[in-house]
């Protein structure tokens, strides 16, 4: 085990040994949905509601508990048989849970269910006006009648997810598992890595030749079995299209909005103003070629840094600096992130069979969320833990409400999480000592607005054009042609990508795992942009309002409390005032660069 190195305790989730008691008693309360069932009437008492609900939200949070245990598990032992065993079971018990609850949700849906009255609209506000932590959640679920189909139907849909997606999606897990990195900078002795965290550490190096052999050596797996992932994109894409065509979208992607409670109209606003904004980056790009002594940028370049490397920071001295940046901005962020530690529900290294990457996971409103990372020591992994600390915060602001009304929607998620990256920038930014290492500093906050802001967004425009190309029946070669051509279309002429950037999308697992979910980094990015900016010009006074906005999980529309701080998402002019946020720092750095 590397120094300082922390192993998350799963036993909070369900303590070891009992998964089987809880599975029977989870079975158990599954089927008392059948007496709650027979007892609803548009007449029925706001008690007789109000147990019911308590009910099926203590489920779901059984259910959430069973699902994570498993897949926590297998995220960093992919190889472990108990992980996968455990994992398959929930599986196979969220189903009949999902079944179960299928009659019961479509007549809050107002839908006609046989044997029972339909729940009409004067007695829908009524009951729910009787729950007020779930009415918004309610209500929203109501609206979703349209896209909802019969019974049977949605019972089959239930299985197939666990029958395809989820299948799909662990495959695809196990083959990219697997990978051995070859890396090999030109002039120098080959390393075998095993992790994606020891070849990417590379795409930061000082040396161009290690940057290159880096993406190499990333890529080359991926090459070399494009056609696997090829199959198993094009099946969840279609599956995803057929879903979005059977429920009655006008688009695949108006589908991932409905699910994020956000108007088309704001991501389409969204989309557009990014695409109109990437001269922004354009512009960096051919400044850092002329900062690093080039003529121009190449793709493998975009992350090289201005100064060496400084040495690696210690995992303990990297989590106090966190700690102590948050507690500056508010106490309440730095309690919230120093209970995840003090929970021991934190992984913290790289290693072999261990999930690439990082997430925060929410359990429970009741449960300290659990964090995985990929800490290495760089700059990079440092601002990674504190977005994923951020996120962690996050839920436990949001954790006074019930299961389902305190899981925040996918753009509002990313609210603390790149907020905390901001706080982090401006801390490290307020330590340098001369206008050489703001500059450098300077150059790397770009640089990752870029691949959290431009990129995302870019991805999400592949994937809007994938789906269109699969349905017509789109070979690999196109996808990766398509692909490549959207890479130079966001470069412009300010670098030259290298032909084997072309097989990129085969790395991005999002886009295999959960379709369009990229523009949650795009629009979490800039939207914590234009809040920093607000903190920024009104000072500790706005702290609460940032804190309000993270305290509603998901118990209101993300449009409404957007509005409560003057926010409208389907403004463009908003998206505009957080791009000229990253205009301000490229202009800062112009005047650093003369």
């Amino acid at each position: 085990m590397p120094k300082q190195e922390l192993q998350w305790n799963l036993n909070d989730i369900i303590a070891r040994g009992k998964f089987d008691d809880f599975a029977r008693s989870f079975e158990k309360n599954v089927l008392k949905l059948g007496d709650y069932f027979k007892a609803l009437s548009p007449a029925m008492s706001e008690e007789s509601f109000r147990r019911m609900m308590s009910f099926t939200e203590k489920l779901k949070e059984d259910a959430n508990r069973l699902g994570s245990y498993g897949s926590l598990w297998m995220s960093v032992d992919i190889n472990s048989q108990d992980a996968m065993l455990y994992k398959s079971r929930a599986q196979d018990l969220m189903v009949s849970h999902t079944q179960a609850l299928i009659p019961i949700t479509q007549w809050l849906m107002g839908k006609p269910v046989e044997g029972l009255r339909r729940l009409d609209d004067a007695n829908a506000q009524r009951l729910f006006q009787a729950v007020p932590d779930l009415k918004y959640v309610l209500s929203y679920q109501r609206r979703g009648a349209v896209h909802t189909l019969d019974q049977d139907v949605e019972k089959v849909m239930a299985r197939k997810k666990v029958t395809g997606a989820d299948p799909l999606n662990e495959l695809y897990n196990l083959v990219s598992d697997g990978f051995e990195y070859r890396f090999k900078p030109q002039g120098k002795k080959e390393k075998v890595f095993k992790t994606q965290s020891q070849v990417r550490a590379y795409f930061y190096s000082s040396d161009q030749a290690e940057r290159q052999a880096a993406y190499q050596a990333l890529f080359k797996p991926y090459q070399d079995n494009i056609s696997k992932f090829y199959v198993i994109y094009q099946a969840l894409a279609k599956d995803w299209d057929q879903d979005a065509k059977d429920r009655n979208f006008v688009s695949p992607m108006a589908m991932r909005n409905f699910y994020n409670q956000v108007p088309d109209k704001a991501i389409e606003t969204l989309l557009k103003v990014s695409a109109d904004n990437s001269g922004i980056y354009q512009e960096y790009f051919r400044l850092k070629a002329r900062l690093l002594g080039v003529k121009k940028l190449r793709r493998y370049d975009i992350y090289a840094p201005l100064e060496k490397q400084k040495a690696s920071l210690p995992f303990d001295r990297a989590k106090a600096l966190v700690l102590e940046t948050f507690k500056e901005f508010s106490p309440g962020l730095a309690r919230n992130a120093r209970q995840i530690f003090e929970a021991g529900h934190i992984d913290t290294h790289p290693r072999t069979g261990k999930e690439a990457g990082a997430f925060c996971a929410m359990i429970t409103p009741k449960t300290t969320p659990y964090i995985l990372l990929n800490y290495s020591g760089d700059n990079s992994s440092v601002m990674t833990m504190a977005h994923e600390l951020g996120h962690g915060a996050h839920n436990l602001y949001a954790s006074a409400h019930s299961a389902s009304s305190a899981e925040t929607t996918l753009p509002l998620a990313e609210t603390a999480s790149t907020t905390a990256e901001m706080l982090m920038f401006e801390r490290l930014l307020s330590q340098t000592r001369s206008d050489r290492e703001k500059r450098a500093m300077l150059l790397e906050k770009i640089g990752d607005s870029y691949a959290t802001v431009m990129r995302q967004a870019y991805f999400v425009k592949f994937e809007m054009a994938a789906h269109q190309m699969l349905l017509q029946g789109a070979k690999e070669s196109q996808l990766s042609d398509l692909y490549l051509k959207m890479l130079k279309e966001q470069f412009g002429s300010s670098l030259d990508v290298a032909d084997e950037f072309r097989y990129e999308w085969a790395y991005i697992a999002h886009i295999f795992k959960t379709p369009f979910y990229c523009y949650a980094y795009n629009f979490g990015e800039l939207l914590s942009m234009a809040l920093y900016a607000r903190y920024k010009k009104e000072g500790r006074s706005f702290v609460p309002k940032i804190e309000n906005i993270l305290s509603y999980g998901g118990s209101q529309s993300p449009e409404l409390i957007l509005k409560q701080v003057g926010i409208d998402m389907c403004s463009a002019s908003f998206w505009q005032g957080s791009y000229d946020v990253v205009r301000g720092w490229l202009e800062e750095l112009k005047r650093l660069s003369k």
